[in-house]
């Protein structure tokens, strides 16, 4: 299935979900903030060691099968529109609650995967090593590789299987790549003594997203102008430029500032505003131009408002942050503020754009074409 074929999908389920007019940006706002506060009550609220040493690191897998059972890998598949087992008159509670099980499942399974059969490793906190690994490279067989090459021809149960192995197949591989010097877990049975030291490799890889998102389908500058090269030489170029850009940003930003700042409160809060300018509020005011000017606004706006967002986590974050560090957790503003931002909000809307259709608001459609 082509990109264009999976549009042509996306309006047609969206069209006949209902017949509500597209949320204006006031009540995109307020979607936003709904959840935002939802998202701050969940982590206040829930027993402050099971959020941060179970809930958290399994949220990983959450964002791997959000990935995995959407419209960009599976078209939606097994419950979800526009290619899983769904009909207009299944409404939204058919598909929400069922890709909700799903998720929740699949929360479950990997953690205990990772910690009884290979690696083998605690999941806190090395389950947090793993997972932007895990996460990285789900972004990028989405965003940077449209799912190809079973996109092009398989099922989307295939393409949704297949993909979910390939993902935790790479993750597996890449994960050899680590070493967990200066952690109390070096020199353990699951320490890959590879070349890069854990906390470091998490830095680049968030810094890494940030360009996957930047030069994704469906985010910022939609591929461009890798989208204009046959397959896979655009994928190929693509990945190139958004390891170089993130190992450049993550070198030099840890001359000015701490490695939390960098990876966290930047590089995370870019993350979190390229997700909410592009799934939530479908690019505005750019959509109207094509790229690479789209693009530029797209992604100057994000920068702007990523240090906004880093004030307002200044603000609200602080009484999240006392709770886990009253319980000796190792974590400080800038990491319990990625974690809301990426792990909260963002999953949160996620699943409700999804795969409940952002009830009651019209469904979101797919972005307009790069040009």
């Amino acid at each position: 299935m082509t990109m264009e074929t999976m549009e042509t999908a996306c309006i047609d389920a969206a069209s006949t979900a209902g017949a509500a007019a597209a949320p204006s940006f006031g009540q995109l706002v307020a979607y936003l903030a709904l959840f935002m506060g939802l998202s701050w009550a969940m982590m206040y609220f829930i027993p402050t060691g099971l959020l941060f040493t179970v809930l958290l690191p399994a949220s990983f897998y959450v964002l791997f099968s959000i990935v995995v059972f959407c419209p960009l890998v599976s078209g939606g598949w097994p419950f979800a529109p526009p290619l899983g087992n769904w009909k207009p008159a299944d409404g939204v509670w058919k598909p929400g609650l069922s890709s909700t099980a799903l998720l929740a499942a699949v929360a479950v399974a990997g953690p205990l995967a990772t910690t009884y059969l290979y690696p083998r490793f605690p999941l806190f906190p090395v389950g947090f090593w793993w997972g932007i690994i895990l996460f990285t490279v789900t972004l990028w067989y989405a965003f940077t590789w449209n799912g190809w090459p079973l996109n092009q021809k398989c099922s989307p149960a295939l393409r949704g299987i297949g993909g979910a192995a390939v993902i935790v197949g790479i993750t597996a591989l890449l994960w050899q790549l680590v070493n967990l010097s200066g952690t109390p877990f070096a020199g353990a049975p699951y320490d890959p003594r590879g070349p890069f030291q854990a906390e470091w490799f998490f830095g680049l890889l968030v810094w890494i997203i940030v360009w996957i998102q930047a030069f994704s389908n469906v985010l910022s500058f939609q591929q461009w102008p890798f989208y204009k090269l046959p397959q896979p030489i655009g994928e190929i170029a693509n990945t190139a430029v958004c390891i170089l850009l993130g190992w450049l940003c993550w070198t030099v930003s840890l001359k000015f500032m701490s490695p939390t700042f960098s990876f966290a409160a930047v590089g995370g809060s870019i993350i979190g505003m390229q997700n909410f300018h592009g799934a939530i509020f479908g690019y505005y005011p750019f959509a109207k131009y094509k790229q690479p000017r789209r693009g530029i606004c797209n992604f100057v706006t994000e920068l702007v408002l990523a240090f906004g967002w880093i004030a307002l986590m200044r603000l609200i974050m602080p009484p999240v942050l006392a709770k886990a560090q009253a319980a000796g957790l190792p974590f400080d503003l800038n990491v319990v503020s990625v974690l809301f931002t990426l792990h909260f909000v963002a999953l949160l809307t996620l699943i409700h754009n999804f795969y409940f259709l952002r009830a009651p608001l019209a469904p979101s459609g797919p972005p307009p074409a790069p040009e």
